[in-house]
Parts: C-alpha cells; sequence; structure tokens
C-alpha cells in the first residue's frame, strides 16, 4: 500500500510539511500506517516515559526506538520523536 498526505493521522496537528513527508517515506517503506498515537518533545521526553513510567532500561529504550518495525519515528531537523500505532 502506498499511504498518501490524506492517511496521516496527526492527532496534535504538528506535523510540518517536511515532517509530513518524513512520515510518508518512513511509512511506506516499513509498510505501516501513518496513525501518530504519541509525541515526544526530545529524548529526555521519551525517557522520561519509558524509563521512568515505564521502567524500561536506557537499553531497552534505545532498542524500542531504533526497532526494524518502524513503530517509532525521530525526526532527521529537530529533536521531536513519534510513535504510530502497530
Amino acid at each position: 500500500m502506498n499511504f498518501t498526505l490524506n492517511d496521516i493521522d496527526d492527532y496534535q496537528n504538528r506535523l510540518t510539511d517536511t515532517q509530513k513527508e518524513q512520515v510518508l517515506t518512513h511509512c511506506n517503506e516499513k509498510n505501516i500506517k501513518p496513525n501518530i498515537c504519541a509525541w515526544y518533545d526530545d529524548m529526555e521526553d521519551f525517557y522520561s516515559d519509558w524509563c521512568e513510567e515505564l521502567n524500561y532500561s536506557l537499553e531497552d529504550a534505545d532498542s524500542l526506538l531504533n526497532d526494524e518495525s518502524g513503530e517509532f519515528l525521530e525526526f532527521e531537523n529537530s529533536a521531536s520523536i513519534i510513535r504510530f500505532v502497530i
């Protein structure tokens, strides 16, 4: 399936045009629907959720972030990270 701009579910309406293109590229490569379920302002925010609240180790949180599933996307030109429903 080839996702388009109309398929993006940005529940916070925060995506820039450049970020939308990055989302589409990522989701089409990973074959996951561009349905965003979480935003992280930066790595500190990401670790706060996954390490402090969910008790993941730093290594496990990093592994999750970089997993091949494509569940997370770290934007190239900002520190923001988003999570997709998979």
